[in-house]
């Protein structure tokens, strides 16, 4: 780390600590990409917290009873309270008449109107106007609001209501195996909505999957998200000078390694298969949290895959190539995309077709053996047989020719005693009598 890096970090730790943030990861994220200075500020937090504190996470700051957005209508949403408060920016509880009634108002305050916050904040702002899934929180609302002092932007979007996180939600609901794959296909089908649009979210973590109170799944925070067609370099991840953008636990190894030109849908599969690991197991394929930054990216772009079944015994051989195949170091051995893991996924889920028929006892009253049972269905499915005569069709067909034959008889008896054929005569000259 540079000494301008250092000092950064240390004023960013006081700016935090004097104001009393509460989410501190939020309100880095917004003042720096760099990830070498977040987490050396969150060191220095750590380390001057009291013991009354929790670590890297400074008592937060109640709002105060004068809060100026309070009571204001933004995009028609009057502002009841506050929701939570990231440093630059807040988000608050918003109400109107109507549907929807309620929404989740971010704003980004005066103070934190850098360069910086502005431009991924409007870029969020633009990127959930393009996506429209059940799946992911909706955008309702968008714009400028002039305090008297400045301008700055704020948007409405979905209230999740009593929203989870997707691990936390699993764990309280006791899902099993399946449940929770099921619920986890329905994240991959959000995801699967932004990836066809052309975004990569790139912050895919469990705290930016909600379930709500309906068992809803809720894709949030496109904060860092961006288009596939944009320009990397305005967008991208710069290691060049440290910086790193994303979670460095859930990132894949081109976001370590600063392969901006790389970065793709693939990368978001990465990130969730982390992710489905960890909702499967309920531990980590390896924990870089609290570990050096270099040391963390080794691993991340270096270390062996995991093997679910080590963690997970009762994990069938296609689950765990599923999650092997998203956290491939190489992009190309990736599932493509969000769509092609759900569709790995669902044939996980999919039940298997029985390998054994039902067969008649033989002449010796037994049955044919499981293996030539299976055998013999097998032939059955790609072979049509040729049916054989039944005893019964043959005994049809002779009781039809013997009943022709006595018709006959009785029409020439017949002709015979009305004198139309002279059969004895006939009868005689045949046998030359």
């Amino acid at each position: 780390m540079t000494p301008d890096q250092q000092k950064l970090a240390r004023e960013l730790a006081r700016q935090a600590q004097a104001d009393s943030v509460q989410h501190v990861h939020e309100w880095l994220c917004e003042r720096t990409d760099d990830e070498l200075i977040r987490e050396e500020a969150k060191r220095i937090l750590a380390h001057e917290a009291t013991s009354a504190e929790s670590p890297a996470v400074p008592a937060p700051r109640r709002p105060s009873a004068t809060d100026p957005m309070l009571g204001i209508e933004l995009g028609g949403f009057r502002i009841e309270r506050l929701i939570g408060s990231g440093g630059m920016g807040r988000v608050y509880m918003g109400i109107r008449e109507g549907q929807p009634s309620q929404a989740a108002v971010k704003v980004l305050s005066r103070g934190g109107v850098t360069d910086i916050a502005m431009r991924r904040f409007q870029q969020e702002s633009a990127i959930l106007a393009k996506l429209d899934h059940p799946g992911i929180a909706r955008l309702h609302a968008s714009g400028l609001h002039d305090d008297g002092q400045s301008t700055f932007p704020w948007f409405a979007m979905e209230f999740i209501d009593d929203g989870l996180d997707l691990t936390d939600w699993a764990a309280r609901q006791s899902l099993s195996l399946r449940g929770r794959l099921e619920l986890f296909v329905r994240v991959c089908d959000a995801i699967a909505h932004a990836h066809a649009q052309g975004i990569v979210h790139r912050d895919l973590k469990p705290g930016n999957i909600l379930v709500d109170a309906r068992a809803q799944v809720k894709v949030i925070d496109f904060g860092i998200a961006r288009a596939a067609q944009e320009d990397s370099s305005r967008f991208g991840v710069r290691t060049e000078t440290g910086q790193l953008v994303g979670t460095l636990q859930y990132m894949s190894p081109e976001q370590c390694l600063g392969q901006r030109d790389r970065i793709d849908a693939r990368t978001d599969v990465y990130a969730l298969g982390m992710i489905l690991f960890e909702l499967l197991t309920e531990t980590y394929p390896y924990d870089v949290r609290g570990v050096p930054v270099a040391e963390a990216i080794q691993t991340v772009s270096q270390g062996k895959i995991p093997d679910l079944r080590e963690a997970l015994p009762e994990a069938p051989d296609a689950l765990a190539a599923a999650v092997a195949q998203c956290l491939a170091k190489d992009l190309g051995a990736r599932h493509a995309d969000a769509g092609a893991l759900a569709t790995a996924l669902r044939a996980v889920l999919a039940p298997r077709p029985s390998t054994t028929t039902a067969q008649r006892p033989d002449a010796a009253g037994q049955r044919a053996g499981a293996g030539q049972a299976a055998s013999r269905s097998a032939s059955r499915s790609s072979v049509t047989a040729t049916p054989r005569p039944s005893r019964s069709t043959g005994s049809s067909r002779l009781m039809g020719a013997v009943i022709a034959l006595l018709a006959i008889a009785l029409a020439v008896a017949a002709l015979d005693v009305f004198g139309v054929v002279d059969v004895r005569g006939l009868v005689s000259r045949l046998s030359g009598r």
